[in-house]
């Protein structure tokens, strides 16, 4: 099987991500933090990129354990966590871009997620010589 195609929604701001749509599918997703609101296609590999995570689950239940360990110290998402304890702030500068997955088989999907979670944290990696700031091992 050929990868499906790799299409992010635009960045958006993190206290926006309701609106983004696909959200109650698994998925993909990329955080990063810019000064001031990205325009144009979204790119995983961008500088700004400190997250890149994955959810066989919903996006938005995930987003949400995301949103407790990074804003409120609650467990249940390292990336959370590990957020809170490098940048320690608000998230007003933080974005989110979803790729939703619901254009593969169902038993497959979880498969599928995962690995393209580690293909992009991968080409981060070939670009920047790191690991975004909060993908921990």
């Amino acid at each position: 099987m050929r990868d499906p195609e790799i299409s992010f929604s635009p960045w958006t701001r993190w206290s926006e991500r309701a609106s983004l749509p696909g959200i109650d599918a698994p998925g993909i997703y990329a955080l990063a933090k810019f000064e001031a609101a990205p325009s144009g296609q979204t790119d995983p590999r961008a500088r700004q990129v400190i997250y890149i995570g994955e959810t066989c689950a919903s996006l938005r239940r995930r987003w949400a354990f995301f949103n407790g360990s990074a804003f409120d110290g609650k467990s249940g998402h390292s990336g959370g966590k590990t957020y809170r304890q490098e940048y320690g702030d608000d998230g007003a500068d933080l974005y989110v871009a979803a790729l939703p997955v619901d254009n593969v088989e169902d038993q497959t999907i979880p498969f599928y997620v995962r690995y393209l979670e580690r293909k992009l944290i991968w080409e981060y990696v070939e670009t920047w010589d790191r690991a975004p700031s909060c993908n921990r091992r």
